[in-house]
């Protein structure tokens, strides 16, 4: 008897939490969900001469973000190399990144594998560790139908107690996470935001229309995919970036979400002076262009891991001259400021 009615308040429990979360999406209660908004640069993973992860360096780079107006920073995506990093690794990574930014600034960590097993663990350990939310991509190479797609983030966010960002970027992962199945997603209370990396300018206004404007938008600064306006104009929350790795200050403020017309203006005045080096950024394979351009100001970053190859010499040469012309290599420039520090 003491059993069915224990197994009774469970179940209505259960209907509660699930009723509660319905009407949080839909703004009927106050329940407030993560906030992720405003310039997430990805950090780059260091490497010593060895090619041996530089933990010194890496934890100068959080202080570099947590002291230059970044809102956040984002570890162990595509510009931090994770998939040519081992486990040991990318935990060592999680542990003195959380341990450098603790207070300073907000940290997001890259969670996906192929399996959903492997990401749940990986997710586990983030939010044990300290982090304030997960990143997950779309599985690569296996080409998941939507409802497989669907399944993965709902399991992850099922089974981990973690605010977790949508990372849908369909040219690495060889399918796109489609508007309806990331409106979908937006009903759970731990799905909070969906950060967009492809050329699809179309999807980010449908994700919105879909969400009725509910659910935070952030995109990538690819030049070439033209996210940054079409996310900003249809109330997106800012953009989670590779540039924003060596210019945050003006990250931070092209990636404000609008309030006022001046805010518009902000971030066409950064925007359009930045853009000769966003495509630069991605000129070559990321994070090959930024980890060259982070070099060139002192960062001491390294070289990327095989089998990603150096900066060509005629990139080298353009992003050099794209980066004098900004004043990034003047030495009283904020960047160069900062590394010349011992």
């Amino acid at each position: 008897m003491k059993q069915d009615r224990l197994i009774l308040v469970i179940k209505v429990f259960r209907r509660l939490a699930k009723l509660i979360s319905v009407c949080a999406y839909l703004g009927l209660i106050g329940l407030k969900r993560y906030n992720v908004e405003g310039s997430w640069p990805a950090l780059v993973t260091p490497f010593d001469g060895a090619d041996d992860v530089n933990y010194e360096v890496l934890r100068r780079l959080v202080r570099f973000h947590a002291e230059n107006r970044s809102n956040g920073v984002l570890l162990l995506g595509s510009t931090g190399e994770a998939i040519l990093l081992t486990k040991e690794e990318r935990r060592k990574i999680v542990d003195e990144v959380v341990d450098e930014a603790n207070g300073k600034i907000p940290v997001m960590c890259g969670v996906s594998a192929v399996s959903t097993k492997e990401t749940v663990e990986n997710a586990r350990y983030a939010k044990d560790a300290g982090v304030d939310c997960g990143l997950m991509v779309q599985p690569p190479y296996i080409k998941p139908t939507q409802g497989a797609l669907y399944g993965y983030f709902k399991d992850v966010a099922d089974a981990v107690d973690l605010p977790l960002v949508i990372y849908n970027n369909p040219e690495r992962a060889g399918v796109n996470v489609e508007p309806e199945t990331i409106a979908r997603l937006a009903q759970h209370p731990n799905i909070v935001a969906v950060k967009e990396a492809g050329p699809n300018p179309y999807g980010v206004m449908r994700v919105v229309e879909l969400t009725r404007g509910e659910f935070n938008v952030l995109c990538c600064d690819c030049a070439f995919y033209a996210l940054i306006p079409v996310v900003m104009a249809s109330g997106g929350k800012g953009t989670s970036n590779v540039t924003g790795g060596l210019c945050p200050r003006e990250f931070a403020e092209l990636s404000k979400p609008w309030e006022s017309y001046r805010d518009v203006l902000t971030t066409r005045e950064h925007l359009y002076r930045l853009l000769p080096l966003i495509r630069m950024m991605y000129s070559e394979s990321n994070p090959v262009p930024l980890k060259a351009a982070l070099n060139m100001v002192g960062a001491d970053v390294g070289k990327p891991r095989k089998p990603l190859l150096e900066l060509s010499e005629g990139n080298m040469a353009t992003l050099r001259q794209t980066m004098e012309r900004l004043g990034i290599l003047d030495e009283d420039s904020y960047q160069k400021e900062y590394f010349s520090r011992r």
